[in-house]
């Protein structure tokens, strides 16, 4: 009776211990489903597997799963992501606070860059980054991209000196950012002080708005009468 009881403390040496438990064909990570799970599991239950995890209107793109040996399980993927029809590049991390990255949403005109990117399970994108227009000019925005709503808003100071014939014009005032379906939309909205070349009056005009070409930063105002072409970036 010992010997047999010696032999079968043995056998579990050698074997070690019970098998660790392997990976669910689909789990729920960050209130995120999770799909099609593939991978591979080490004796202390540690593991690495991929799946199709499930984005509100954006498609199941494949995810890289590590799980503890404890069995929290996290991800982590490189994609690219269409929402009504917004591109959204980005890299995410999955944990049980749900899926977080950086990236890039691509709105129609100018793209917003060094985006904080949070998607939520149920509701889509929303979070925050950088409208550069031009060189200088970096305008800070919120956005929302889901099935029901596509909202962008942001601003930032400008100012802007105008050389014509009879006066010199100076804008000052701010940029501010929308979006109109997908494509970004901006506007001018502040002070016009005008010059005169000969006698040197001046004159004040505002507050006055005009909308401005994202790509190019060019408008038109109207000053007293007088349209006044503007370039702000």
């Amino acid at each position: 009776m010992l010997w047999k009881i010696a032999a079968g403390l043995a056998a579990l040496l050698i074997i070690g211990g019970p098998a660790a438990a392997e990976w669910p064909e689909s789990i729920e990570v960050g209130g995120f489903a999770i799909s099609q799970i593939k991978g591979s599991t080490n004796p202390d239950g540690s593991g690495r597997a991929t799946g199709k995890i499930a984005i509100p209107d954006a498609g199941t793109p494949t995810i890289d799963l590590v799980k503890s040996g404890s069995g929290v399980v996290t991800g982590s993927m490189r994609s690219r992501l269409a929402i009504r029809d917004v591109r959204i590049d980005g890299s995410f991390m999955l944990d049980r606070s749900g899926l977080q990255g950086t990236g890039t949403v691509h709105t129609q005109g100018r793209p917003v860059q060094d985006a904080n990117l949070v998607i939520d399970a149920k509701s889509g994108v929303k979070g925050k980054g950088r409208v550069r227009l031009g060189q200088k000019l970096v305008v800070p925005v919120e956005f929302v991209v889901s099935r029901r709503e596509i909202s962008l808003s942001g601003s930032a100071p400008c100012e802007v000196s105008i050389d014509t014939p009879l006066a010199i014009y100076k804008f000052k005032g701010d940029v501010v950012l929308s979006v109109a379906g997908i494509a970004l939309r901006t506007k001018a909205a502040g002070i016009v002080e005008r010059r005169g070349k000969i006698g040197g009056m001046v004159s004040t005009f505002g507050p006055l708005s005009f909308e401005v070409d994202p790509s190019s930063g060019k408008g038109n105002l109207n000053v007293g009468g007088a349209t006044i072409s503007v370039d702000l970036w």
